[in-house]
C-alpha cells in the first residue's frame, strides 16, 4: 500500500456525530441490508450481537431528547421517522455530512474569525454539494459564495426534495447552527462518555487494535483501501458506524495539491474482518459471495471495473442508473470483498476496481466442493498464510500517535 502513514488515532468518538447518528433513524442498526449481509451468522446471532448497540442508542436518545429541545435549530435536522426502502449505504442526513466537514473547526480550541468561518463554511457546502452520490453525472463542479450558488447547485442534485430543503435551510442558518453545535459539544461529550459503558467491551477491543499499527495496516489492505499519494491523517472511532469505514478526503496543502485522508472507523470493523477470515471457504461464505454475484447490474459493474477503475458518477452514467442505485450495488459487492477502492488526488475522487483476490476466493470456494474436509482445512490455512505475507509486503506506517 502506497502513501504516507502519518496517522493519529483519536482517543474517543466525535460526540456530535454520535448524537445525530443516535437521534436519526437512518443507521445500520435498523438495516435489513445489514441483517442480510454477513451470511455465516444466523439472524438470532446478529440480533444478539446488536443488543449492546441498541442499548447505547436507546440511552443516548433518552438523555439527549430533552437537551435537544433547548436547541431549536438543531432539532429540525433530526429525521423523526424511519425512511422506508432507503439504502443506508446511499444516504447520509445533511447534518451528518455537515458535521464531518466541520469537525476540525468545531473541535478547535479557538473559534475562527467571522471571515475565516464564512470561507470555511462555503468550502464545506461546496464539498457537500460536490458529492458523487447525489450530484447528477452531468452536473458541473459547484462554487459556493452565497445562497444563490447553493440553489443553483441543487438543480443538478439527485437527492429528495426534503433533503434539498434541509440543505438550503442549513446554509441559511449556518452561523446560528455552528453556535448551537459549539454549545452542544460539552453536554454531548458528557452524555456520550457515560453511555459508552453499554459498548465498553467492544470499544476497548477496537482501541486495542488501533494501537497496533500492523493490525490497522492489515485491515486496510484487506478491505482494499488504497490512498495513493495522499497522506493518512486521523482515525476516529465511531460507535454508530458499527462495521463501516467512512473515508473523508481533505485538502492538506492547497499549493502542492496534496490531500489527506481521514477515516471514521466502526467499532466492529476489526472483529467482522477477523470473522470473515475464519469463515474462509465455508458454505455460508460461498453462498454470500454467489448471492452478491447473482444480479445482472452487479455483473455489469464487475465487467466495467475489469476494464478500468471507475468512480461513482462514471459508472452511473455508463449504466444509466442513479448514483444512489449504483452505490447500493457497490456496497453489496464490497461487503464480499469483490471490489476495492482507491482514493486519488484527481479531483479528490474515490475510484472502484475489481478485487481479483476476492473473485478468486469465490472460485476457490466452488472448487473446494470436490475436496475432503482435511484437504479443505489445509487449503484454508495456506490461503491465510498467503494473505498474511501479502499484507506485510507493502509500506509500513512512518509515524503512529495516539
Amino acid at each position: 500500500m502506497s502513501g504516507q502513514w502519518n496517522m493519529t488515532v483519536r482517543p474517543e468518538p466525535f460526540w456530535l456525530e454520535e448524537v445525530f447518528a443516535c437521534m436519526n433513524y437512518v443507521h445500520m442498526l435498523d438495516s435489513e441490508e445489514w441483517m442480510n449481509k454477513n451470511g455465516s451468522w444466523s439472524r438470532r446471532q446478529k440480533e444478539e450481537f446488536l443488543v449492546p448497540y441498541r442499548s447505547y442508542r436507546g440511552a443516548m436518545r433518552a438523555r439527549l431528547q430533552p437537551i435537544l429541545e433547548q436547541y431549536s435549530l438543531l432539532g429540525g435536522y433530526v429525521d423523526s421517522v424511519p425512511r422506508e426502502r432507503e439504502s443506508l449505504r446511499s444516504y447520509e442526513p445533511p447534518m451528518m455530512s455537515f458535521l464531518k466537514q466541520m469537525q476540525s473547526v468545531l473541535e478547535a480550541e479557538e473559534h475562527p474569525s467571522e471571515e475565516e468561518l464564512e470561507k470555511t463554511l462555503n468550502e464545506a457546502f461546496q464539498r457537500m454539494l460536490d458529492s458523487d452520490l447525489q450530484k447528477s453525472p452531468d452536473a458541473g463542479d459547484p462554487v459556493i459564495r452565497g445562497l444563490s450558488d447553493v440553489m443553483a447547485a441543487l438543480e443538478g442534485w439527485e437527492g429528495s426534495d426534503a433533503d434539498k430543503f434541509k440543505l438550503l435551510r442549513l446554509y441559511s442558518e449556518r452561523r446560528e447552527v455552528m453556535e448551537q453545535l459549539w454549545s452542544l459539544q460539552g453536554p454531548a461529550g458528557e452524555i456520550g462518555r457515560d453511555c459508552l459503558r453499554y459498548v465498553q467491551e467492544r470499544y476497548d477491543a477496537c482501541m486495542e487494535k488501533l494501537r497496533k499499527q500492523e493490525e490497522v495496516e492489515s485491515l486496510l489492505n484487506a478491505v482494499g483501501l488504497n490512498c495513493g499519494e495522499n497522506s493518512i491523517g486521523q482515525i476516529t472511532p465511531a460507535v454508530m458506524l458499527y462495521d463501516q469505514i467512512m473515508v473523508q478526503i481533505r485538502e492538506f496543502d492547497r499549493n502542492a495539491g496534496v490531500f489527506q485522508t481521514n477515516l471514521h472507523l466502526g467499532l466492529e470493523t476489526f472483529y467482522l474482518y477477523q470473522s470473515r477470515q475464519e469463515d474462509l471457504f465455508n458454505d455460508e461464505r460461498l453462498l454470500a459471495g454467489l448471492k452478491a454475484l447473482s444480479d445482472p447490474t452487479r455483473l455489469k459493474i464487475l465487467h466495467l471495473l475489469v476494464e478500468r477503475p471507475c468512480y461513482l458518477q462514471e459508472m452511473a452514467k455508463e449504466l444509466e442508473l442513479t448514483p444512489a442505485t449504483v452505490l447500493h450495488h457497490l456496497g453489496l459487492l464490497m461487503s464480499q470483498a469483490l471490489i476495492e477502492i482507491q482514493v486519488t488526488t484527481e479531483k479528490k475522487k474515490v475510484y472502484y476496481r475489481v478485487n481479483r483476490q476476492g473473485l478468486e476466493e469465490v472460485s476457490q470456494g466452488i472448487l473446494q466442493l470436490e475436496l475432503t474436509r482435511e484437504e479443505r482445512e489445509e487449503q484454508v490455512q495456506e490461503e491465510l498464510r498467503k494473505q498474511s505475507r501479502n499484507a506485510h509486503a507493502g509500506e509500513h506506517f512512518q509515524t503512529w500517535t495516539m
